[in-house]
């Protein structure tokens, strides 16, 4: 059931920037990157809570409750667009509330050439994370 919700939220975060991009926000539709799944790492010594990715430009997030150190909360879901839109990364750990400020992903040659990538979030360290896109068919 988690993951069901989960697969959904994704799904409404992602398809709000797809919306953005179609109604004109600028970016040719060639260069566009479609994101089929997200995977939260925690790679740190403590538990990570109330982890989320935020489209800051409309509000629309995706959260995991808890990952406990070494663990990882995913999903999958039919692939969406990727505009380039800034993202932020909040999260709970050691006792105080972290973020990364608004990041933008960048598409390497391979993950454009493959048109298909999925958004890895890493927690290294209490205040350390960063999110990546990674090639779908790695994973």
């Amino acid at each position: 059931m988690r993951r069901a919700i989960a697969a959904g939220l994704v799904a409404v975060l992602l398809s709000g920037v797809l919306s953005a991009c179609a109604s004109g926000g600028g970016k040719s539709s060639s260069r566009l990157v479609r994101i089929d799944g997200l995977r939260f790492e925690n790679r740190s010594r403590t538990p990570v809570s109330d982890i989320q990715l935020l489209l800051p430009a409309t509000g629309e997030f995706v959260s995991c409750g808890h990952i406990a150190p070494g663990a990882t909360c995913a999903s999958r879901f039919p692939a969406v667009a990727y505009d380039g839109s800034p993202l932020q990364i909040t999260w709970t750990q050691s006792g105080s509330a972290w973020s990364t400020g608004e990041v933008r992903l960048t598409p390497d040659a391979i993950i454009r050439a493959a048109g298909v990538a999925e958004v890895r979030v890493v927690v290294l360290a209490p205040g350390s994370a960063g999110a990546v896109l990674v090639s779908s068919e790695t994973h």
